[in-house]
């Protein structure tokens, strides 16, 4: 197998380099594709070309990709159209670089190295396609966890065949993000929690008005921006919930637990 690995990427960029060095040891290549504007409009943070400049000098990127995305006053459903050809885009990436392999990422998304080598050498073994894996989400800390941990899936590593590619909404076994379900694969591996989880910073940012105003979900939570952000920002540790931006208001109880990768921002 050699993998490669595509970054997504707007904002966030505070979470990079901690990801990046929680999968590089396990990878082949890393690419980053990312916007110095954002789906809808707002400008990126000063000094993100800078920081993916460093990365790369510092060998933890192999190729940066800058993204012009989409814009319109009217975006709707335009920015899971930007994301998903970011994605694509992140593919083809690891197509040129020779990669028999192909795991799409977000900044704020983490793994453990020893799950991760574990499952990589299970996938080889067994000749896997397509695979995908349970998470586990943080909220404002990156030591503190949701409970119970939500119950849907991120797709992991997939093969490349010659028609892979990242179709939006397309029919996958499990429930993902519309923007990452691969069009191609035979052979699916749906990945234990005991054997894998993906360690989400969805919520451990330094602005999580960027996040939200940003996302390319935002047609789901829009008109209640103002009142996730607040009730974020008020949070402090000893609270015992969590709420997360969505259709419905949903609060979490949340658990303390190890800052396993050492994260700082």
């Amino acid at each position: 197998m050699k993998l490669g690995v595509s970054y997504n990427l707007f904002d966030g960029e505070e979470l990079l380099t901690d990801s990046i060095k929680s999968i590089r040891d396990s990878v082949d290549i890393v690419s980053v594709v990312y916007q110095t504007e954002s789906n809808f409009g707002q400008k990126a943070n000063p000094g993100l070309a800078n920081l993916l400049h460093n990365l790369s000098q510092d060998g933890l990127i192999n190729v940066i990709k800058h993204f012009e995305p989409l814009n319109t006053q009217n975006l709707g459903f335009q920015g899971s159209i930007n994301e998903l050809n970011k994605r694509n885009i992140g593919l083809q990436l690891s197509r040129e670089y020779g990669c028999t392999h192909h795991l799409s990422m977000d900044t704020d998304e983490f793994y453990k190295k020893d799950e991760f080598d574990v499952v990589k050498e299970l996938l080889i073994k067994h000749d896997v396609d397509a695979s995908a894996c349970k998470m586990q989400t943080y909220y404002k800390l990156p030591t503190m966890a949701l409970r119970p941990p939500e119950d849907y899936y991120v797709p992991f590593i997939c093969k490349i065949l010659p028609e892979t590619k990242y179709k939006l909404g397309g029919d996958f076994p499990v429930l993902v993000d519309p923007t990452r379900r691969i069009s191609t694969y035979n052979k699916f591996t749906k990945i234990g929690r005991k054997g894998l989880q993906m360690h989400h910073m969805s919520y451990v940012r330094k602005s999580i008005r960027n996040k939200l105003q940003n996302s390319s979900a935002k047609l789901n939570f829009g008109d209640k921006i103002d009142h996730f952000i607040e009730y974020w920002e008020k949070w402090k540790p000893g609270d015992p919930h969590g709420l997360l931006a969505g259709v419905d208001e949903v609060y979490y109880d949340l658990e303390e637990v190890d800052n396993f990768f050492n994260i700082t921002i």
